[in-house]
């Protein structure tokens, strides 16, 4: 049993779940509430769109073990699952039946929510997680894009699924319900930058630790096209430029709305404890090419990611708070 929660990696799939209640009751629920709005979603829909896209992910961890096998034998050996714990015959049903899983509750979700077009995104996801473990992943940036890609879907997914099941009530909006509808999704859109930028700096960061074992199994990273020291430095811009866009959408957007006037605990969250860690990111990432290093700095974005996605209940605290 512990062996196939390390094979679907149980803490990522769980990240997945709290990233979607996050955005259905910090940010949706709140702003629904605020402007006296109901949830276009019901609840047993809700929990069909976590489901299912906790099963896809979970067959998409096992089918990218499956082809990262001779990667991981080098870079990792002690963690290689797949040919020894389970058999490749084993994984492949394991993806299967997950992604089969996700796909019929991704068409359920569709049913309930009024829109056919949302079960064909269930398709389309399995697709490009099948592309990007088989063959994207080998490839310069096409790889780190898609994957990047693939987990801002996840709270994005949370809004335009909720949009759809408003869609029926279309006539019947008025001015409150345009923003309100608005205000939750574009704050969810901005979730969902934070998650692609921080998910493409953490893959460029695992690929210079990973350097060793893509150099022999002929995987064309970052780092092994332009090197170690310059993909440092890449990483290093994109973080500041994110610190950046974080202060900017809160000193320009989020500050204004009348949820944030006067409310100083965002303010000291977002710069404290997001902003702050971001910078030191930017700095400790460029000298040294140490293992050790990628590893701390692995881990330590991957606690800036949850960071900001607690984020979402300071929002839904200043938004309470006004009510």
């Amino acid at each position: 049993m512990l062996t196939f929660f390390r094979l679907i990696r149980w803490k990522n799939i769980l990240v997945i779940a709290a990233t979607m209640f996050a955005m259905k009751y910090a940010i949706i629920i709140p702003v629904y509430d605020y402007y006296g709005i109901t949830p276009g979603l019901s609840d047993f829909g809700f929990i069909m769109l976590t489901l299912s896209s906790m099963f896809i992910m979970a067959g998409g961890n096992i089918i990218n073990d499956y082809f990262d096998r001779k990667t991981d034998l080098i870079n990792r050996p002690d963690e290689v699952l797949v040919g020894f714990k389970v058999s490749r015959r084993q994984a492949i049903f394991m993806h299967t039946a997950f992604t089969l899983l996700g796909v019929i509750g991704g068409f359920i979700t569709a049913y309930i929510a009024g829109k056919f077009l949302i079960g064909l995104y269930f398709l389309l996801i399995s697709f490009l997680i099948w592309a990007y473990s088989s063959n994207l992943k080998r490839k310069t940036l096409p790889g780190n894009l898609t994957l990047a890609f693939l987990t801002a879907l996840i709270p994005l997914n949370v809004g335009i699924t909720e949009y759809y099941a408003l869609e029926s009530s279309l006539s019947e909006w008025n001015i409150e319900s345009i923003r309100a509808i608005k205000l939750a999704f574009q704050t969810i859109i901005g979730f969902s930058v934070f998650s692609f930028l921080f998910n493409l700096i953490r893959e460029l960061i695992k690929d210079c630790h990973d350097f060793r074992g893509d150099y022999k199994t002929g995987i064309k990273s970052v780092p092994i096209l332009i090197g170690r020291i310059k993909t440092n430095i890449v990483i290093s811009i994109i973080a500041i430029l994110s610190a950046l866009s974080l202060a900017f959408v809160y000193e320009v957007y989020l500050k204004r709305l009348i949820f944030f006037q006067n409310e100083i605990y965002s303010r000291i969250y977002l710069y404290a404890f997001i902003i702050l860690p971001v910078i030191y990111l930017s700095i400790r990432i460029i000298p040294g090419i140490q293992l050790s290093k990628y590893k701390h700095l692995d881990n330590f974005t991957k606690i800036i990611m949850i960071l900001g996605l607690l984020f979402s209940i300071i929002f839904s605290f200043a938004i309470y708070g006004k009510i």
